[in-house]
């Protein structure tokens, strides 16, 4: 009898700690169709903006795989297919299966068996929704405006604003139930990050308390403290540049006026078609009090100045010829152009990236 107790508890002991053990990597496994003989499929981290191959392997004729990774915490992957399919993935501690992506009509691949990554896709779809929409009402306002109906434009740009925000919130309040998740962090993408300070502030302190390990977290952090010198509500930095007759005009000294650095090239195909529109506005409000700060990142002169005439841009024109490495630049953490900061009498930062009709509806807000 008291063999086969001592028996029962070495058994349910040994039950225990296979039940216990701690898995040695997530399980990747999948089929992918026409393999590329003697060419390479990688998987790779992507953190910091960087990427890491952790593993690399052949595939057989079959296209089967399946490959084990050693995951030291939940992070951000993408399997690479000869650069030809690239499917990305969260890996934690869960086994995870690549299944061909029928809704994708250039092939590839989704994953499936992972919490995380049905985050993402959630949100992917929210997002094809919102643009769906948002090409149909922009079908209507081409219509609109040939046909020169001013109050159906108005209309549809209410409506425009109105849907946007109401997808923003829809994004913003599934990101904020992804809890314990990296896809939280990682979903900010989905969001004018910018524009949305407040909101990436929360979501920092939350995963402060919930991952605060995490090296996913450590960079929201970081990203968050870069974005609140430009904030919006914070101080706009001042900016000191030479203008084309080489003398030097301060932001500050437009202090008591709405004012809009506009980050803008010669050689920017994007800044040049707006630019009719930022004249237009700046035709219609400069007199109540709206003016333009135009920044150039130019490399030379000549460029620039012909460019001003060619688009008739009447306002403060300064620029370093410095192109990406103006002092402006760096300054106000310009990436890519166009770029606006809308800046208030007071000096703070009112608003970000302003084109077209959104320019025009803050303006009308702000001016009547």
């Amino acid at each position: 009898m008291m063999i086969r107790k001592e028996l029962g508890l070495v058994l349910a002991l040994a039950i225990l700690v296979i039940a216990c053990a701690k898995k040695d990597g997530v399980s990747i496994s999948g089929t992918y169709e026409n393999p590329v003989e003697d060419q390479l499929v990688k998987i790779e981290l992507i953190m910091n903006n960087e990427l890491t191959v952790v593993d690399s392997f052949q595939l057989d004729p079959s296209g089967v795989y399946n490959r084990t990774i050693k995951v030291n915490e939940p992070g951000f992957y993408r399997l690479n297919f000869y650069n030809r399919h690239v499917t990305n993935m969260i890996l934690d501690q869960t086994d995870i299966q690549l299944v061909k992506d029928e809704n994708n009509p250039r092939g590839g691949y989704k994953v499936t068996g992972s919490k995380d990554m049905d985050y993402i896709y959630g949100l992917t779809t929210l997002k094809q929704d919102f643009e769906k929409q948002s090409q149909a009402l922009n079908g209507e306002f081409m219509n609109a405006r040939n046909s020169g109906d001013m109050a159906l434009l108005e209309d549809i740009r209410s409506r425009f604003m109105q849907m946007k925000a109401a997808n923003d919130n829809k994004i913003k309040t599934a990101i904020m139930q992804m809890n314990g998740s990296i896809a939280g962090i990682l979903s900010t993408s989905f969001i004018d990050e910018e524009n949305e300070f407040a909101f990436l502030d929360s979501l920092a302190q939350k995963y402060q308390n919930e991952l605060p390990n995490s090296s996913y977290t450590k960079e929201l952090v970081e990203k968050v403290e870069a974005y609140r010198k430009l904030a919006i509500g914070s101080p706009a930095p001042e900016l000191s540049l030479p203008n084309p007759n080489g003398e030097i005009v301060s932001l500050s000294s437009f202090k008591g006026k709405y004012v809009m650095i506009d980050f803008w090239a010669a050689w920017c195909r994007p800044c040049r078609m707006e630019n009719p529109n930022v004249v237009k506005m700046y035709d219609a409000y400069h007199d109540k009090g709206f003016e333009v700060f135009g920044v150039s990142l130019d490399r030379t002169k000549e460029a620039w100045i012909k460019a001003i005439a060619e688009d008739q841009l009447t306002w403060t024109q300064v620029s370093d010829l410095k192109y990406f490495e103006s002092e402006a630049a760096q300054i106000y953490q310009i990436n890519s152009i166009p770029a606006t900061y809308l800046i208030g009498p007071d000096g703070t930062i009112v608003a970000k990236n302003l084109r077209g009709p959104e320019l025009e509806a803050k303006l009308k807000e702000i001016f009547g």
